[in-house]
């Protein structure tokens, strides 16, 4: 099932879970975010929605209507603002792009401000020193094991991280791991190429020299250089 399909089930399913959420003792506000808010879901996709709530607790719950799996992130309003001011990229999103199905006035002025965050983008971070050692680091376990069966799994992973880097590093909100190719391919074509080849070349040696040219467009070169982390007290 997908497409058009995959989406009318969820949408079918729609009434009924938000009728249990909205039950929900202390919610006073729903959004129902993720791929089936945008009209994306495929067979694999579920019902997402963020639920504020009153008083000084928050938790996830989860359940399933006509066979449609359901997943309630709860939170009161000010939890959402510290999650924000955090940089978590997966709530500020699902607030930029999320659709507001019991509005309130709290509800609205996240969206608003998630809307603005969004659009800003987050602060370029690039690699701390210690980060950078432990990426270089992926990338030479790597070329080490290169003619072993492990070696596809050690650059996937490898790569996962060199992503991850990527988008911190260039001021990108981060996308899940399967929209990477789609995303960079819209951002950064080179970057999306050697992912593309890291993940799927036919020989070990053409999957290592992708994940270290996506290497080096991250970290600049492969050499170690100084680093340590903060020190932290021994209990």
């Amino acid at each position: 099932m997908r497409g058009p399909a995959a989406q009318s089930r969820l949408e079918a399913a729609l009434p009924a879970a938000l009728s249990r959420v909205t039950a929900t003792p202390g919610v006073h506000a729903v959004l129902w975010c993720g791929s089936a808010s945008q009209g994306e879901a495929d067979a694999h996709s579920d019902l997402d929605f963020h639920a504020l709530v009153t008083g000084d607790q928050r938790w996830r719950g989860s359940f399933v209507v006509d066979g449609v799996p359901v997943e309630v992130f709860h939170n009161p309003p000010r939890k959402i603002r510290a999650m924000f001011a955090q940089g978590e990229a997966a709530t500020v999103a699902m607030f930029a792009e999320g659709r507001v199905l019991v509005p309130h006035p709290d509800l609205d002025a996240l969206v608003a401000e998630a809307r603005a965050l969004y659009a800003a983008g987050p602060a370029p971070r690039p690699p701390t020193p210690a980060e950078r050692h432990m990426l270089v680091d992926e990338v030479v376990e790597a070329q080490a094991s290169v003619s072993e069966p492990i070696h596809a799994y050690l650059v996937a992973n490898a790569a996962g991280r060199l992503v991850r880097a990527l988008y911190a590093a260039r001021g990108w909100w981060e996308v899940g791991p399967r929209h990477w190719l789609r995303d960079l391919a819209a951002r950064e074509a080179g970057a999306a190429r050697q992912l593309r080849v890291a993940l799927n070349g036919a020989r070990p040696e053409e999957r290592q020299a992708a994940l270290e040219t996506l290497a080096l467009g991250v970290l600049g070169s492969l050499e170690y250089g100084e680093s340590a982390t903060e020190p932290q007290a021994v209990p």
